[in-house]
C-alpha cells in the first residue's frame, strides 16, 4: 500500500483530506462523502501532485490558486462556514512559509484548521481555528541539515500557530496522529493543527495489514454550564438596570441564531454584534444598538458576552469606554478566556447554543422582559435617532474616494437620497466610497456606491478619552 494513500484515507475518514493511492480511490470516495469533506485549495508541486490527483479522483473539489497563502484562507473560510476541515495543499519551504499567514489567522481567530504541508519530501497537516488542512512536504529524513531542497524547520515553525503539531514516526504511526489532529483541531475552542510527513514517505509502500486502524474521532462533546451559574446569570439580567448583549464570534460559530434571537426578543435586550457576529441577529432588528455603540458600552450595567472576547475590539473592557462598576456575564467554551482583562460576575462554561438554551429554560419557567419604555431604551434610541439625523442632514465631514484615485479627499455630505439595495443583495462595477464622521466622534459612517446601488455602513471610531 502506498503511503500517501495511507494519509489520504487517514484524512477522509477523519474529515480531513489526504492523497489516497489507486486502490483505495473508490474507499476515499465514500469516506469523503461520509464525512462530508469537499474543498481542497492549494499551489501543486513536487513532490504533492500524487496528493491532488488522488483527491480529484476520490471527488474533492480541487481550486488551484495561485499563492499558498490565499489557499490557506480560503480552505479557512471553509471550514469557518462549514465546522468541517478543508484543506490547504502546500509544497515544501516557501509553499509553507506563505501557507503561515492564513494559519496564525485561523488559530488566532478560532476557527478549525487543518494543514498538510510537505517539505522537500515530507507532508504537513494544519488545522486552524477555521476548519482547514494544510498538505505539503519537507525533505527526506535521511536529507535533514544536509541543504536539502528548499529544507526548512517546518514542524517548529508551525509549532507556535497551531493547537498539536507533530511528525509520525512511521508509515504505520499515520493514521493515529492524523486522529488526534483532527480531534484537537475540533474539540474545545477550534484551532490549528499540523501534521508534517517526510518526503520519503509519500511515496514509501506498506502492507496494509501492519498499518494501525484508528477509529473515526466523535464529534465535538457538547458542554453544558452549571445550573446554579445558569441562575445566577438569570438573576443578574433581571436585576439589570442598563444590560446589554454583545454577540461574537463563537455565537455564529455555535449555530446560535434561533435561540440568541428569542432571548433578544423574548427578554427585550439590546444586543450589539461584533464583526463575526453579524447575521445571529439581523442589523435591521428593532432591538440592535450598533448606531449608538459608544453609548451602550459606556453605560451598560450588565453585560453578557455571548462568545465576544474583551479583546482591543471591546476595548479590553476597560474604562473609559466601559462602566467602572460593570458586571460581566461571559459565555464561552474556552476556560482559558474566563476573566481576561475583567474578572466576570458570572462564567458560563459550555457550548454557546446549549447554554443560551439553559439560560432560556430558565426564562420560559419565570417569563421576563427588559421594559421597553425603560429611560435605557429611551435613551439608546434617542442617541440612535440623532446619529441617523445627523447623517441625513449632512453636518458631518465626508471623505471621497474613487476607485483608482489612491487619495481621499475632504468635503461635505450632500446628503443625498440613499438606495440600498435587497438584503443580501450583490452589486458590481466601479465603486466609490465616502467615509461621513459626526461631529460628536460616536460613529463613523461608510457609503459605497457604484453604478447600481449606494450602500450604507456605520462603523465605531475609537478615540482616546471618548
Amino acid at each position: 500500500m502506498w503511503s500517501f494513500g495511507i494519509i489520504v484515507e487517514s484524512l477522509k475518514k477523519w474529515s480531513c483530506i489526504c492523497p489516497c493511492a489507486t486502490q483505495l480511490w473508490g474507499r476515499a470516495g465514500r469516506l469523503r462523502l461520509a464525512e462530508n469533506v469537499e474543498y481542497m485549495f492549494g499551489v501543486v508541486g513536487v513532490p504533492v501532485i500524487e496528493v491532488a490527483m488522488a483527491a480529484q479522483a476520490a471527488g474533492i473539489k480541487y481550486v488551484g490558486m495561485r499563492n499558498e497563502q490565499a489557499a490557506c484562507y480560503a480552505a479557512s473560510a471553509i471550514g469557518y462556514l462549514t465546522g468541517r476541515p478543508a484543506v490547504c495543499l502546500v509544497v515544501s519551504g516557501p509553499g509553507l512559509i506563505h501557507a503561515l499567514g492564513g494559519m496564525a489567522n485561523a488559530n488566532v481567530n478560532c476557527w478549525p484548521v487543518e494543514s498538510l504541508s510537505r517539505p522537500v519530501e515530507s507532508l504537513s497537516l494544519y488545522w486552524c481555528c477555521r476548519p482547514v488542512v494544510v498538505i505539503g512536504g519537507s525533505s527526506d529524513q535521511n536529507q535533514e541539515t544536509t541543504g536539502a531542497f528548499q529544507e526548512f524547520p517546518q514542524v517548529e515553525a508551525c509549532r507556535l500557530y497551531s493547537k498539536f503539531t507533530a511528525r509520525p514516526s512511521s508509515l504505520v504511526a499515520i493514521p493515529a496522529v492524523i486522529e488526534k489532529a483532527v480531534r484537537s483541531s475540533t474539540f474545545g475552542r477550534p484551532g490549528a493543527c499540523y501534521v508534517d510527513i517526510p518526503g520519503d514517505m509519500v511515496n514509501a509502500r506498506v502492507d496494509k495489514s501492519h498499518v494501525r486502524q484508528v477509529t473515526c474521532c466523535p464529534p465535538p462533546p457538547v458542554s453544558l454550564a452549571p445550573p446554579t451559574e445558569v441562575l445566577k446569570a438569570v438573576t443578574l439580567i433581571k436585576q439589570a438596570q442598563r444590560p446589554l448583549l454583545i454577540l461574537g464570534k463563537g455565537a455564529a460559530y455555535g449555530r446560535a441564531e434561533s435561540e440568541v434571537c428569542e432571548l433578544v426578543e423574548g427578554c427585550g435586550l439590546p444586543f450589539l454584534p461584533m464583526p463575526m457576529g453579524k447575521g445571529v441577529v439581523p442589523d435591521q432588528h428593532p432591538h440592535c444598538v450598533s448606531s449608538a455603540r459608544s453609548r451602550a458600552l459606556l453605560y451598560a450595567d450588565v453585560v453578557v458576552l455571548l462568545g465576544a472576547r474583551l479583546n482591543w475590539m471591546l476595548h479590553f473592557g476597560f474604562p473609559p469606554r466601559f462602566n467602572t462598576h460593570v458586571k460581566i456575564i461571559q459565555v464561552d467554551l474556552c476556560a482559558e478566556e474566563m476573566g481576561n482583562n475583567v474578572r466576570p460576575a458570572v462564567a458560563l462554561l459550555g457550548d454557546i447554543r446549549s447554554v443560551v438554551t439553559q439560560v432560556l429554560e430558565v426564562f420560559r419557567k419565570d417569563p421576563w422582559s427588559f421594559p421597553a419604555d425603560s429611560e435605557w431604551w429611551a435613551g439608546l434610541r434617542h442617541k440612535m435617532a440623532a446619529n441617523a439625523e445627523m447623517s441625513k442632514s449632512g453636518r458631518g465631514h465626508v471623505w471621497h474616494h474613487g476607485c483608482g484615485s489612491g487619495l481621499c479627499h475632504r468635503s461635505r455630505h450632500a446628503g443625498e437620497k440613499q438606495e440600498c439595495p435587497p438584503q443580501g443583495g450583490v452589486c458590481g462595477g466601479r465603486q466609490r466610497l465616502w467615509i461621513l464622521w459626526d461631529g460628536g466622534g460616536d460613529y463613523v459612517q461608510v457609503q459605497a456606491s457604484c453604478g447600481h446601488h449606494r450602500h450604507q455602513q456605520q462603523w465605531h471610531l475609537q478615540w482616546p478619552g471618548r
